[in-house]
């Protein structure tokens, strides 16, 4: 029999070698937290989408100032969605999950985000509009396996973005 003194000293060594034997995968404590289900991995594509829009907004309104007062209630409303959707994220413990999230655009260069502003007011617009749509599209997709909470947060989300297409194309429509 071990004393106690004897069992902590050797614990260290002989601990991995034990559950490597025992075919025990040790502790829970041990493993690393869970992945995202595919319902948070989706929730959280849907927060840098949103985290996106407000760089590109944010960029536009730095390039052409004068677009500022047209543009700033259109990125309120992209924050108050970003916060709704960060609401719902559940981090399991020791994990972030939001760490996964970028703040910028991907650097695919895509037309809808792209890295580079357009070089006209107008181009701009028509890229904020391009980016606004295919956020439309974006929120629609996530539709079909969205739990109804999440189904309906989307789909109001979609509906503003769409509202965002119209003032978009309108201003574009007066230049």
């Amino acid at each position: 029999m071990l004393s106690r003194r004897q069992l902590l000293a050797a614990s260290p060594t002989t601990l991995p070698l034990f559950l490597a034997l025992s075919g025990c995968k040790g502790p829970a404590v041990l493993s690393a937290p869970p992945q995202p289900s595919q319902q948070t991995q989706v929730l959280l594509h849907a927060i840098a989408a949103e985290q996106q829009l407000i760089w590109v907004y944010a960029k536009v309104t730095a390039a052409y100032s004068v677009l500022a007062a047209t543009l700033a209630p259109l990125r309120a409303e992209h924050e108050a969605h970003l916060a709704q959707l960060r609401a719902r994220v559940v981090e399991p413990p020791g994990r972030q999950a939001q760490a996964a999230v970028t703040a910028g655009p991907s650097t695919t260069g895509s037309p809808t985000t792209g890295l580079l502003i357009a070089g006209t007011q107008a181009a701009a617009l028509a890229q904020l509009r391009a980016a606004e749509q295919a956020a439309v599209t974006a929120q629609m997709d996530r539709l079909a396996a969205a739990p109804a909470a999440l189904a309906q947060l989307y789909a109001s989300i979609a509906a503003c973005e769409s509202t965002h297409v119209s003032v978009l194309a309108a201003r574009i429509s007066t230049r």
